[in-house]
């Protein structure tokens, strides 16, 4: 079973190998291209190595990292690759180094006015334990607390679009998912999901879309046995949007979920999610941005009481003189079937922020902000974490880079022993050189 899945691992990587071919196929039209070679090295101090809510063991390292990326473009392709290796060498747990791996893939083809092709890969393979994919830019983190294992996680998303009028279109879509762990009480997951989405304009005033996703999610055993959670989802969603003018419109749309366990159990039950909304975006000014919903969600299970939950987002971008920010905030049901832990559906609410602040043209400052609640519907728990991060980066030449970065994680759990506080601190050095400046 194991050189099977690692069979379609490498079948995966190999397929995006030989797109990847097709799209730097050659063009009748002059391509824009880079190719930066770059070498890190990094001091690092972590206050809490293991996660843990006592105890807390901390240490340095140095970590060296050689990295590339790829860039091609023209009008029709898209083409961004990138490959980062690092290797952990830790001053008294010298038992902890570790190679960590990280790949990703962004590609996309039109190849003609009416159909477009892409592509996107994450790779991860790292024994960090607090784990980030970089598919979301306000991302939850998978937690791997207590003694540290190795494990891979890659993303595979292709799709495929279709347009049949300048502003109609069907997107079809797919995405396989999987995780490996070397722990044997962290069960490995196989996630499969096919997607359709038709975005309609009736005419100006008036438009129409309907979103659809089919999702199989299956899990491997452990040493100490869980109830089994293998599942699947069908997840519909239909909006109607009426735009006043280009820049202000308001929207109704009805979300359902339902989710059928295989073996049903109190702890994993199957459920049905009813999720209305009304909303509005508006764009008061070329460089602001505003996107908010809100209504009312019911989750209904067999033998179970039903929950309500106010369900609601908030999406803001905004860039004034030398500031660019996203804020970003979030409540309803929601779920934890992809991270390590997978606890299951939950209600929660999550607001972040990320900025960054150019105060001179070689010194920047970012900070990022990510707080959420979730509380766990089937297994009596509530978790919130407090994530943040502030980076001061300083470029005095094109192929040089110094960053100071500072990290804060916390777990607030109230189940036993799943709390914990991390404080991590980095300064980190960078070479970098574009290769492709020399042909062009």
């Amino acid at each position: 079973m194991r050189i099977w899945k690692s069979f379609r691992i490498s079948h995966i990587i190999a397929l995006t190998f030989v797109y990847l071919l097709i799209l730097l196929a050659p063009q009748k039209v002059q391509a824009r291209w880079s190719l930066v070679p770059r070498f890190y090295v990094e001091e690092q101090y972590d206050d809490n190595l293991f996660l843990t809510e006592s105890d807390e063991q901390d240490d340095f390292a140095t970590v060296v990292s050689p990295g590339l990326n790829l860039t091609y473009e023209t009008p029709t392709t898209l083409v961004d690759l990138d490959y980062e290796f690092r290797h952990f060498f830790y001053y008294e747990f010298t038992e902890l180094d570790f190679n960590d791996h990280r790949g990703r893939l962004e590609a996309r083809k039109d190849f003609t006015p009416w159909f477009s092709a892409g592509v996107s890969e994450r790779l991860i393979r790292s024994e960090d334990p607090i784990e980030l994919t970089g598919a979301q830019e306000f991302e939850r983190p998978s937690i791997r607390a207590g003694e540290r294992n190795r494990y891979t996680r890659n993303i595979v998303e292709p799709e495929a679009i279709f347009r049949f009028g300048e502003r109609n279109s069907i997107r079809l879509g797919y995405r396989n998912q999987i995780l490996r762990n070397n722990a044997d009480d962290v069960a490995d997951q196989d996630e499969n999901a096919g997607n359709a989405l038709l975005t309609y304009r009736v005419n100006t005033n008036n438009g129409l879309e309907f979103y659809y996703e089919h999702l199989d999610q299956d899990y491997g055993s452990t040493t100490q046995p869980r109830p089994p959670r293998d599942f699947k989802a069908h997840i519909p969603r239909g909006r109607y949007t009426y735009y006043f003018d280009p820049i202000t419109s308001v929207f109704f749309e009805f979300r359902f979920i339902k989710k059928e366990v295989d073996n049903e159990s109190p702890v994993f039950p199957s459920y049905e999610v009813y999720d209305p909304g009304l909303g509005f975006s508006h764009s008061p000014h070329e460089n602001i941005s505003i996107t908010a919903s809100g209504g009312y969600a019911l989750r209904k299970a067999d033998d179970i009481d039903d929950e309500e939950a106010f369900s609601g987002r908030l999406d803001f971008t905004g860039r004034y003189k030398r500031l660019n920010a996203t804020a970003y905030g979030a409540a309803g049901f929601g779920d934890d079937f992809t991270s390590a832990d997978a606890l299951g559906s939950n209600k929660f609410w999550r607001v972040g922020l990320n900025s960054r602040y150019q105060f001179l043209e070689r010194f920047q400052f970012d900070v990022f902000l990510f707080l959420e609640e979730d509380k766990f519907l089937d297994i009596d728990r509530t978790d919130k974490y407090y994530n943040a991060r502030g980076r001061l980066n300083y470029q005095p030449l094109r192929w040089l880079l110094f960053s100071l970065d500072y990290t804060y994680n916390e777990r607030d759990s109230d189940a036993p022993f799943r709390s914990y506080t991390r404080n991590r601190v980095f300064f980190r050095i960078t070479f970098q050189h574009d290769i492709a400046e020399q042909f062009q």
